[in-house]
Parts: C-alpha cells; structure tokens; sequence
C-alpha cells in the first residue's frame, strides 16, 4: 500500500468489475475501437460508446471526464483519462494520465476501483501497466507532516486489468520504485530546520540496517583527514557540520562499480554571498540530488538489481557565521587541486568536487552526478528538461534512454574546450564561478575536474526540474524527485 492506494493486476473479465464504485478507462484515440473488449458493466459501456460518438477532445493526455451512472448496486463513478493519439499513445503520457486518475479517485473517496485500458488488452505491452502503476502512485503523494489537521483520503483498492502475463511482477516493480520517489519527495518537502546532514546519515544508515547496503559515514575529522577542504569550507559557516555518505550495493559480483553522487546542501543561503530573501526559503530543496541518490539506492537493493552501485551524498549546510568561507579564499580539494572560490553561492560544485573524487577511491569505474547546480540550466531548458555536461557519449545515451523510461527528460549540452578555459584561475588551479555565460557548462566541467582521468562521467543538472509550482501529471506541487526513476532505470540497464 502506497498513499492510500493498494494495488493489484488481474485479468480483463466483466467479473473484475463486480463491487467497484470506480472505473477509469485509460484511452488513446486509436486504441478506441477496442473498448468493447474490455466487458466493462453494460451501464459503463454504453455511457462510453455514446460519449464517444459525440465527443472528440476526450484524447488530450491528462484530461479527466467524470461521469456518476445509476446501476443495481448503486453509483457508478467513471473516468475517462486521455492519453493521446497517434505518437502520443505512449506510456509516460498513460503514466501522466494515471496521476490525474489518482487523485480524481481520492476526491471522489473511491474504495474499490478498476482501471483498465485497451491497449493493455495486448500481452506485449505490459510496461503500459507499469506506467500506469507507477502514475498513480505517484499521483496519489501528499506530503502533510506539518499540517495540524490532516487527513488521508480513504484506502483504494484497484485492479489493473491487463492481459500481460507479468503483470503481477510489473505492479510490485512499480510500487518499489515509487515509493523511492516519494522517499526522496519527502526529504525535498521537509524544511531546513528538519533536514541536516546528520539527518540524511540517520536516514542512510536506517537503510543500511533494512537492506544489503554497507553505508559508511565521513564526519569532519574523517574528512579533514582526506584532505576534503572543499565541502569542509562549504560547511564552515554552519553548526550544523558536513557528512560525507557512501552506500555500497553488491548484486553483481566483480563486474565494475557504477557511482552516483548527489549534491546534499540541505540548505544554501548562499553564505557570505548571501541570496535575496525572496524564495530563499526554496533552498531547502539543494540537498535533491543527494535525496534522489538516496531514493534510488533503497528501490535497487530492494529490487535486488543485478548491477554493482556506490551511492555517495556529500551533504552540508552553507551558512554566512564568523567562520564562514569568503569570496577570494582558496581551498585544496581532495585530488590536491587548488580552488579559488569567486561566490560562495557556488558551493555545490566544491561539495561535489570532494565528493566524485571519493567515489573514485570507492572503486567507482563510471560516475554520474546529480545536482540542483545552477539557475542557468532553467533558462537554457526550462522546467521541464535537465542538463547533461558530460565526456562519455555513450554514457549520455544510456542516461537519457533511462529518462526515456522514467518519462523524465535530459538535454546533451556541450563540453567546449573554451567553456574549460574559462574556469582557469590566475592565482589556483580553478574557478568556482565563471559568470553567467555557458554557466550550465563550466559548472558541470568543473566537477569533471575532479573525476579521475580516462573515467567517463557525466553531471546532471536539476536545477529546473527538482521543484513543481503546481501539481499536474505525476508531479505533486512541491519537490518532485525528479531524477531518482531515471537512476533506478539505469540501475536495470548496467
């Protein structure tokens, strides 16, 4: 059971719908004509049919139409979702669907529902189930911790009819790796006051306890004793002080270890360089790309993936007190490369910088980062697409066809040697900042920086895609945990 929906696949017979006072009908244009297949109740099926015959915008993915039909044993409520026509009938837009569905359901105060779909009358289209499942879990997510009064819709039982015979497998896939996503939703959603490195330890070392994860924590002596100045100066200003977090998944035996390491500032003032008041208070999502490699960590052991994975979350607070780092201070990173710091809002690059050079040490053969870096990737892509700076092509294609399957979306910028140039120092090694121009590029080529040589790497910029303003789709207003489906899908491809 997954916010308040507990889940099920079962054959499409006219007996599956017996007792239900819900029905959705997930439809694209084209699969329409395979409605009768579906032995919906005769009431449901001829409201349906006439519907339909009258009616020629019902196909637009995610739009919702409500009907409440009189039957023997009482109302009947039906959902028809759109899901598109022509090349839109594909299952991110059955999995947008889906989220609608949910929370139309919750509204309702539906306990027994039926979701069912013509396209999943095909026995070869069973990850559209898995989509859908996936929807409404997703679609279902709250987040109430702090609210004084808050209540739950009512528990929903649904059954997905499908013709697939791993349908049964697919479903339980797909509430494994939701609730990772609402696992790392909920540390996004939680407030700074909350959410501190030490909690995201606690939070790693529970994990460790429940599944065959070896976690191990770096406090600031450990750190010191790496050499790891770089998130130490990050943290500096804060009492709340830095955590270095590994998690080690072993399900594949000698192959080659895959890292993924997320940005954790569970809150970033921008310290001496401090941000403007307005919406500072969003600043408590900067630890995403450490929530998301924490979400996805727990749904890949669960799963059992057959895949090798180091998770690594460098976490800290960065905070403007006396002993706070300053615009023009160089710091010593890991790998002993010097860096001058030009902003100390810049800082998820240096806690990163520390962080891919462990994962190296760890054994890591491959590393991907994953960071709410910059404010740039939104204007260059929007809200909807993340950024990839990278020096492995194949290493991207894998990333954005795991993307492909989470339905989230990734962009491929360029590694210009220029973009390298301009993070040179006169008096370090480096540049934490190089301005506005390319600032997607050069943030992401400076954590390159410190990925072992002849390694292929590859950053991700969430900086546009870690937060919703509004809730449609599967995305609930509030952090959405982008990026924690697209690791969990690699994960499978390794």
């Amino acid at each position: 059971m997954l916010n308040q929906f507990e889940l099920c696949s079962a054959p499409i017979t006219a007996a599956a719908y017996e007792k239900c006072d819900s029905i959705v009908l997930f439809l694209c244009k084209e699969c329409a004509p395979a409605v009768p297949q579906l032995e919906l109740p005769v009431e449901a099926a001829k409201a349906v049919e006439a519907y339909l015959a009258a009616h020629d915008d019902v196909y637009d993915v995610g739009a919702l139409t409500s009907f409440v039909l009189p039957t023997k044993g009482g109302l009947l409520q039906l959902i028809i979702a759109g899901c598109g026509e022509g090349s839109d009938c594909k299952p991110n837009n059955f999995r947008k669907a889906a989220g609608e569905a949910a929370r139309a359901l919750h509204k309702a105060k539906a306990r027994q529902a039926v979701c069912a779909a013509p396209i999943l009358l095909n026995p070869q289209r069973g990850f559209y189930a898995q989509a859908i499942a996936e929807g409404l879990f997703l679609g279902g997510y709250t987040f109430n911790r702090f609210k004084s009064e808050a209540k739950e819709a009512p528990l929903c039982a649904v059954k997905l009819l499908s013709s697939a015979e791993d349908s049964a497998k697919l479903v339980e896939v797909a509430e494994i790796e939701a609730e990772a996503v609402c696992f790392t939703r909920d540390l996004v959603n939680n407030p700074g006051n909350v959410v501190t490195p030490q909690v995201m330890v606690e939070a790693a070392l529970a994990m460790g306890k429940e599944l065959p994860l070896e976690v191990t924590v770096l406090d600031e002596v450990l750190l010191k004793d790496r050499g790891m100045e770089a998130i130490l100066a990050v943290g500096r200003g804060s009492e709340n002080p830095p955590r270095m977090i590994a998690l080690q998944y072993n399900g594949a035996g000698d192959a080659p270890y895959t890292a993924f390491v997320g940005k954790g500032v569970t809150f970033d003032s921008g310290g001496i360089s401090i941000k403007p008041d307005d919406n500072m208070g969003e600043m408590k999502d900067d630890m995403t790309g450490a929530a998301d490699v924490l979400g996805a960590m727990r749904a890949i052991a669960r799963l059992g993936l057959p895949c090798n994975v180091i998770g690594v979350l460098a976490c800290a607070e960065n905070m403007p007190d006396g002993r706070a780092q300053r615009p023009g201070d160089i710091v010593r990173a890991a790998n002993g490369k010097t860096i001058e710091v030009v902003s100390t809002d810049a800082e998820g690059r240096m806690v990163l910088a520390d962080g891919v050079w462990y994962a190296c040490r760890l054994g890591a053969k491959k590393v991907i980062d994953i960071a709410t870096l910059t404010g740039a990737v939104i204007i260059a892509l929007g809200n909807e697409t993340s950024g990839i700076v990278a020096n492995n092509d194949e290493l991207v294609e894998q990333l954005k066809l795991a993307g492909k399957y989470a339905g989230e979306n990734y962009w491929q910028l360029p590694a210009l040697p220029e973009c390298r140039e301009a993070i040179k120092s006169d008096v370090a090694d480096l540049l934490n900042s190089a301005g506005r121009a390319g600032g997607v590029i050069t943030g992401g080529l400076f954590i390159g920086e410190f990925v072992d040589k002849g390694l292929p790497w590859a950053h991700i910029d969430i900086g546009g895609t870690s937060t919703a303003t509004k809730t449609e789709g599967v995305k609930v207003k509030g952090g959405t945990g982008f990026g924690t489906l697209t690791l969990i899908k690699l994960a499978g491809m390794l």
